[in-house]
C-alpha cells in the first residue's frame, strides 16, 4: 500500500473515547490519514444531498469520496450506521466496530433522558449490527464482550486487549507543603450516583480541614445541596473541552487526591479504569471505590481502594497524609508509565488493524 492509510472515524462526537482509542495512539504518525465524521457532520451532508438517495447510495457515494482503506466505528449508533456497514462490507472493506460501555442496556441511574437516547431501538438496532457483522469488535474489556453474547448478540469476531486505556505520564507539578488541601473529581453527566458515594467524605474533609478546597469538573449539571454551606471552597465548572486540554488541566491543577467513586453495578462492572489511569498521569494520587474494575490495576496500593460506608473516614485521613499519597503516587505512576503508555496501546490498535485485514506500510 503506497501513501497514508486513510481511516474513516465515525464517532457521534469528538469524544474522549475516540481520542484515547485511535487518535492519540495514531497522532503525528506520517502513515495515516485520519478523516472524521461525526453525527452533527452526517446529518449535514444528508441536509445537502440530492433529492430522493437512499442513505446506502450515500454511504457509498462518502466513501468514493474518502477512500478509506479502513471504517473505525467509535461506539457509532446514531444516522446512517448501519449503511456504512451494508456498504463497507459488500465492498470487502475493513470495518472495526469499537465498543467501551455497555451501550445495549444502559443503567437507569444514568439519568432518564441518557437511557431514553441509548435504548431507541434503531440505535439499538445500529449496534447490534454493527458488532455482528464487523470485521472486528474491539471491546474494552472481556466483561463487556460476555455481556454483549449473554445478551444474544452473534458476535462475528470478537477481541479484547490487554488494556483500555493509555496516557504517558505527564511531568509532575511541584507540592507546595504548607498549601492549602485541594481534592476534586472530574466526572461526566451519568455520574451523580457515584458523586453521592463520595459525599460523605468530601464534607468530612472540608468540615475537618478549614483551609481545604473541593473542585467538581466535568459536565454534571448541578452541585450537590449538602456541598452549598461550603461557599467558594467548593467549585463547580461545567465545562466541555478537548480531551488532551482535559488531561493539562487535570496536570495544572495538582490536586492532594483525584476522587474516583463508582457504584458496584451490572452497568459498571462493563467500564474502565481510565480515570485512575488520567489521574495518575497527570500526577494525582488516586482514593477510588473498591470496584472490580479498579481492583487489578490498583493492586499493591497503586490507589486507596474505599468501600462505599467508609468515604467519610477514608478520604479525610488520606488527606492527613501526605506521605502516604506520595507514595501511592509513585507505585501508581511507575505502573502507568510501564503498563499504560499510549505506545502500548498503539501496538494493540495494530493488532486490531491486522485482525480487520488492514495491512499496514512497512
Amino acid at each position: 500500500m503506497s501513501g497514508p492509510v486513510s481511516i474513516l472515524a465515525l464517532a457521534a462526537s469528538a469524544s474522549p473515547t475516540l481520542a484515547i482509542h485511535l487518535l492519540r495512539p495514531l497522532h503525528g504518525l506520517p502513515g495515516f490519514d485520519i478523516q472524521m465524521l461525526t453525527q452533527d457532520g452526517l446529518a449535514q451532508i444528508v441536509k445537502g444531498a440530492p433529492p430522493g438517495i437512499d442513505a446506502a447510495t450515500l454511504a457509498g457515494l462518502i466513501l468514493d469520496r474518502v477512500q478509506p482503506a479502513l471504517v473505525f466505528s467509535s461506539r457509532y449508533n446514531g444516522l446512517m450506521a448501519e449503511e456504512f456497514m451494508q456498504v463497507s462490507r459488500q465492498r470487502g472493506l475493513p470495518y472495526v466496530f469499537h465498543l467501551d460501555d455497555n451501550l445495549m442496556d444502559v443503567s437507569p441511574d444514568q439519568g432518564a433522558d441518557k437511557v431514553a437516547y441509548y435504548n431507541h431501538p434503531k440505535r439499538l438496532q445500529a449496534l447490534q449490527v454493527q458488532m455482528e457483522q464487523a470485521s472486528v469488535a474491539y471491546f474494552s474489556t472481556a466483561a463487556l464482550r460476555d455481556r454483549m453474547l449473554e445478551l444474544g448478540i452473534n458476535v462475528a469476531n470478537p477481541h479484547v486487549g490487554p488494556i483500555c486505556a493509555a496516557v504517558d505520564l505527564l511531568p509532575l507539578t511541584t507540592m507546595t507543603p504548607d498549601g492549602p488541601l485541594v481534592f476534586g473529581y472530574a466526572a461526566s453527566g451519568g455520574h451523580n450516583e457515584d458523586l453521592k458515594l463520595a459525599l460523605p467524605g468530601i464534607v468530612a474533609a472540608l468540615e475537618r480541614f478549614p483551609q481545604a478546597r473541593f473542585e467538581l469538573i466535568g459536565s454534571l449539571e448541578h452541585l450537590p445541596a449538602e456541598l452549598q454551606r461550603f461557599g467558594a471552597r467548593v467549585q463547580h465548572e461545567r465545562r466541555f473541552i478537548p480531551y488532551d486540554d482535559y488531561l493539562r488541566d487535570l496536570q495544572r491543577r495538582n490536586w492532594s487526591l483525584g476522587l474516583t467513586p463508582l457504584c458496584d453495578n451490572p452497568f459498571t462492572r462493563m467500564k474502565t479504569y481510565t480515570k485512575w489511569v488520567e489521574y495518575t498521569a497527570a500526577g494525582l494520587p488516586v482514593i477510588a471505590s473498591d470496584h472490580p474494575i479498579y481492583r487489578d490495576c490498583c493492586a499493591g496500593d497503586a490507589a486507596r481502594l474505599v468501600a462505599d460506608g467508609d468515604w467519610a473516614a477514608a478520604l479525610p485521613d488520606l488527606l492527613a497524609d501526605a506521605p502516604a499519597r506520595q507514595a501511592i503516587l509513585a507505585r501508581a505512576r511507575d505502573r502507568v508509565g510501564r503498563d499504560y503508555s499510549v505506545a502500548r496501546l498503539r501496538r494493540q490498535l495494530f493488532e486490531v488493524f491486522a485482525r480487520a485485514g488492514l495491512t499496514l506500510p512497512a
